[in-house]
């Protein structure tokens, strides 16, 4: 968007308001009694309210049209393995060019497309794990017959979401289709008793919260972090390698970045306390992609923020280093090294919210690169291993590596009803 756009928008909001009221966007100029209402289901009502639901169709969303992963991916894998003859429908952004990243028997959709509302227009199940914010501004409704599982993208999150953060509510007309998003969703698949909670608080309507644990997380169990480790190391060309996997998330401060990781002296140190020929993995958040600037040039570096799957990398990866991202509240159930880099934990914890502090969590949490040198320096696995034993007790976690199974299950059970 160019920055005479941008300088416009910004006037514009500050005159006009606008809000969502039932199936209306509504319009005001501040300080007038004047608007204008316009309807947004218009399209929908015209052209697919009639259709009727495929009961075999299920459409998948993982984050925003993103590639084969998240708490989706595992539960459709689940899904082909059992061959229930179902019509399998994923949103992506680039259909053509993520074709080969998925498995025979998915069919791409382009994400926000008018076929993709078709899609959600007609299928029995709608499987995310992000809301339907998007979809429900260009007039999706939820006819009787359609089933919403959300699953989310969490794990004893840190990061306050929805409801319980300020900066999103202030908006209202997101407020108003997050709203009815969570009125919509029929299930919520949690991992914990923490969980549960901050969903029940979180998202406004909730109904039926089913403790399965999330399917993603499935991969800690078993065989799934050996296969998972061969997939990285084909994607990176290298083999012999220990794998140090640098994840923070996103944030509207650049200063973060300008106090960021010094990868060279995280390297040396993490030689230096666990041995090996280690290189460094960088994956910037979703909505941080176009910033590719911020990647680390160094030889010892690699950019994997392409790859499809974060649980495959942190399954692949033998430590983690983050700020406040919930990858590394997954990444705990291996038992493997995680550390904390949080320079701007203050300014985040104001602007973004946390609902318990980093010093609460099994990780060594550093304010400076010097802080994470020494925490790296003197780590000791078996103090971190009951820390996070502890952790998960006091989360009520349910994780044990069948939960793609449960919402499969939950599925087929649906298909049935």
């Amino acid at each position: 968007m160019s920055q005479l756009m941008l300088q416009i928008k910004k006037f514009a909001k500050k005159i006009i308001s606008y809000t969502i009221e039932g199936e209306k966007k509504v319009y005001r100029l501040k300080g007038t009694p004047f608007c204008i209402k316009k309807s947004y289901t218009k399209y929908y009502h015209k052209y697919l309210g009639q259709l009727p639901v495929v009961s075999n169709k299920i459409v998948f969303d993982n984050y925003m049209g993103k590639g084969y992963g998240g708490n989706c991916k595992y539960v459709a894998n689940q899904l082909l393995l059992m061959d229930g003859g179902w019509d399998l429908v994923w949103m992506v952004q680039y259909p053509k060019t993520q074709k080969g990243q998925f498995p025979p028997g998915v069919r791409l959709v382009e994400y926000g497309s008018p076929e993709a509302m078709y899609e959600y227009a007609t299928a029995r199940f709608w499987v995310c794990n992000y809301h339907l914010v998007h979809y429900l501004n260009k007039g999706l409704l939820k006819k009787p017959g359609q089933l919403y599982i959300q699953m989310w993208h969490g794990s004893f999150g840190i990061k306050k979401i929805e409801n319980d953060c300020g900066n999103l509510t202030q908006d209202r007309a997101w407020l108003a289709l997050a709203k009815k998003n969570a009125h919509y969703t029929d299930f919520w698949i949690s991992n914990s008793d923490f969980e549960t909670g901050i969903y029940r608080r979180a998202f406004w309507d909730v109904k039926d919260v089913r403790m399965f644990g999330h399917p993603r997380n499935d991969i800690f169990f078993g065989a799934g972090m050996e296969r998972a480790r061969a997939q990285v190391e084909q994607f990176l060309g290298k083999t012999g390698y220990k794998l140090l996997l640098y994840v923070p998330t996103f944030r509207d401060d650049r200063m973060f970045w300008e106090q960021g990781l010094d990868f060279a002296l995280v390297k040396q140190s993490i030689t230096e306390r666990f041995g090996g020929d280690w290189l460094v993995l960088m994956r910037l958040h979703p909505r941080m992609k176009e910033f590719t600037e911020l990647l680390p040039t160094e030889p010892f570096c690699a950019d994997v923020t392409e790859y499809p799957d974060i649980q495959e990398l942190l399954a692949a990866a033998d430590a983690v280093v983050t700020d406040y991202s919930s990858a590394v509240f997954d990444y705990l159930l291996t038992g493997r090294p995680a550390f904390v880099y949080a320079p701007d934990y203050k300014a985040y914890e104001t602007m973004r919210g946390l609902y318990y502090p980093l010093e609460e969590t099994p990780f060594p949490v550093a304010l400076t690169n010097a802080q994470m040198a020494k925490h790296i320096a003197s780590f000791d696995e078996l103090v971190y291993k009951e820390k996070v034993k502890k952790f998960l007790v006091e989360k009520g976690s349910v994780e044990d590596g069948s939960a793609a199974c449960r919402v499969a299950g939950l599925i087929v059970d649906g298909t049935l009803g």
